[in-house]
C-alpha cells in the first residue's frame, strides 16, 4: 500500500502517518491486533486512531484493518475478468523485459487519449515512455517496446508497423477490440475486449473498448507493480 499517497490525499499529519506505516509494516498481525494494543505500540490513543479513520472517510478501525490487510484481488465472475487473468503472466514478462527500454505508445482518435494516459502512468512508475509517434526511436532502439491501441485492430499505419515489427522480431503489445484483427495477429501479446463489430461505426453505439482498455491496463499494472 502506498502510504505516502494516502497521507497526501487525506492530509494526514506525522502522527497519523506513523499509525499507517506501522500497520503496513505489520500486516500479518493486524487481524489479531486490538486498537488498544496498536495505540500502545504507536504511542497514540484509541480515540486518536478512530479520528484518523474518520479523517480517511472510513467507518472505524475494523475498516482500516481490512483496507490494509486485504490486497486487491481480481474479480472472477465475468468473462472479461478471466481474460485479464490469462494475460497477467505474459504482460508481466513483457514489462520486466522492457523495464529499461524505451516504450512508445501509439493510437489515433480517441485511442490517443488512452495512449497519453498510459504514458503518464508508466513514466510515473519509472519507465521511459512516450505517446508521440517518433518512429525513428524504433530504428535507433532495437529493444524498444511498442504498445498499440486500436478499436478495430485495423488502423492502417499501426497495422503496417505491427507487421514490420513481427518480421524484425520486435515486441508489440496491443490493446484491440477484435482478437482476429491484423494488429492482434501480429502482436507479441494482444489484449482484446472483443467489443468491435459493424455496429461500432454507428455514432450512437456504445464504445466500450476505451473503458475496458483502461480497466485491463489498470488491473494488469496493479498486479505487476504489487509483486
Amino acid at each position: 500500500m502506498n502510504i505516502q499517497t494516502i497521507c497526501e490525499k487525506y492530509q494526514l499529519n506525522k502522527d497519523e502517518e506513523k499509525i499507517l506505516l506501522y500497520m503496513n509494516e505489520h500486516r500479518s498481525e493486524l487481524k489479531s491486533l486490538s486498537i488498544r494494543e496498536l495505540a500502545k505500540r504507536t504511542f497514540t490513543s484509541p480515540s486518536f486512531i478512530v479520528k484518523t479513520c474518520k479523517k480517511m472517510k472510513l467507518s472505524g478501525y475494523s475498516e482500516l484493518v481490512f483496507l490494509i490487510t486485504d490486497a486487491p484481488k481480481f474479480p472472477n465472475n465475468t468473462e472479461n475478468d478471466l481474460k485479464v487473468k490469462s494475460c497477467v503472466k505474459p504482460f508481466s514478462n513483457l514489462m520486466d523485459k522492457h523495464k529499461d527500454s524505451m516504450i512508445m505508445i501509439l493510437g489515433s482518435g480517441f485511442s490517443q487519449n488512452i495512449a497519453n494516459y498510459m504514458s503518464e502512468y508508466l513514466n510515473l512508475y519509472g519507465f521511459r515512455c512516450t505517446a508521440n509517434s517518433h518512429l525513428e526511436l524504433l530504428r535507433k532502439n532495437k529493444d524498444a517496446l511498442t504498445i498499440v491501441i486500436s478499436n478495430s485492430g485495423e488502423t492502417k499505419r499501426l497495422a503496417e508497423l505491427c507487421i514490420q515489427a513481427k518480421r524484425n522480431n520486435r515486441d508489440i503489445l496491443s490493446f484491440v477490440g477484435d482478437s482476429n484483427s491484423t494488429i492482434a495477429k501480429n502482436s507479441s501479446l494482444a489484449i482484446s475486449s472483443d467489443t468491435f463489430n459493424l455496429s461500432s461505426f454507428d455514432s450512437h453505439y456504445p464504445q466500450l473498448f476505451f473503458g475496458l482498455t483502461l480497466i485491463y491496463f489498470e488491473l494488469l499494472m496493479s498486479y505487476f507493480l504489487s509483486r
